[in-house]
């Protein structure tokens, strides 16, 4: 009776949180209904591009990919979008260990007879990461790492500042982010299986310029995952 009623004043000073929004949910669940009713990626899976083999308009794009397979949980749509924005745009950093879990149970289903060397993150500048105060993906990464216990390493960074890709057409995504990495110093990943992680993939562009930097410099294989997956226009 007594740790009943301390556990809702401790509601009311600190109330229990959404693991992936951050909305504030009842004191027995660890994730809000919008949360857990969103729609999630499963099914016969395209590797080019992480859709359902239903939504796949891959055959439209003849664009050669540099990492074998991409993966996400979820798809970037509903409330999974505010999910996001809280966590990349307004400080709820705290949100990337219940995101980074639901990627390593996608990564561990999708992958699972794939063995990884290490896990790495899309980089940002460090202008833009000082401005911002964190780097999303590295904390996602972080995340899966803990979770998958593989090693989290910074094998790349960003050495020009590029463009928002959410304001660019499908084409400029493309040229916005070439020659937008560089190989860490004092990193050797020859022969490593690496998976890459980042927060939404979108075209696959930014991710994709990433692993021909990895491959370029001797890894064995590139994978793929994401928090979430933009949904591909009809048109």
């Amino acid at each position: 009776m007594i740790r009943e009623a301390l556990e809702k004043f401790l509601y009311v000073l600190f109330p229990r949180r959404c693991d992936l929004c951050g909305d504030v949910v009842e004191l027995d669940k660890s994730r809000c209904n919008e949360c857990t009713n969103s729609v999630r990626i499963f099914g016969d899976i395209c590797d080019r591009c992480g859709h359902t083999k239903s939504d796949c308009k891959c055959k439209k794009n003849a664009d050669k990919m540099e990492y074998k397979s991409v993966c996400a949980p979820f798809y970037f749509d509903g409330n999974i979008v505010k999910a996001v924005h809280r966590f990349k745009f307004y400080g709820f950093n705290e949100l990337s260990v219940g995101m980074g879990k639901e990627i390593a149970l996608t990564v561990k289903e999708r992958y699972n007879d794939v063995s990884f060397d290490l896990v790495t993150y899309v980089p940002m500048t460090n202008k833009r990461q000082k401005k911002r105060g964190y780097n999303q993906s590295l904390l996602l990464a972080r995340s899966v790492s803990e979770e998958m216990n593989i090693p989290c390493v910074k094998c790349l960074v960003k050495i020009r500042d590029t463009d928002s890709q959410r304001s660019q057409s499908a084409k400029n995504r493309k040229l916005n982010v070439f020659g937008a990495y560089d190989i860490a110093n004092d990193v050797d990943f020859t022969d490593k299986t690496i998976l890459i992680v980042d927060d939404v993939k979108t075209t696959g562009n930014t991710l994709n310029e990433c692993a021909k930097m990895l491959k370029g410099y001797k890894a064995k294989a590139v994978y793929a995952a994401s928090f979430a997956i933009a949904k591909q226009n009809v048109n």
